[in-house]
């Protein structure tokens, strides 16, 4: 299997500095099988369609 990408982040939790390993967004839940530009395109879509409809 092959195994998940992702990026190490320093984070400041409950006043001790620990690193750990975060998945990229983009690579989350039912994007994770579509090219990065055909999710961001479908959520720039969205995005358009929802100011249209309620300004």
């Amino acid at each position: 299997m092959s195994e998940k990408k992702g990026t190490w982040s320093i984070a400041y939790i409950k006043g001790k500095l620990s690193i750990h390993k975060e998945m990229d967004f983009w690579r989350l839940g039912p994007m994770k099988n579509m090219p990065v530009l055909l999710s961001l395109s479908i959520v720039f879509f969205f995005g358009v369609a929802f100011t249209i409809l309620f300004k």
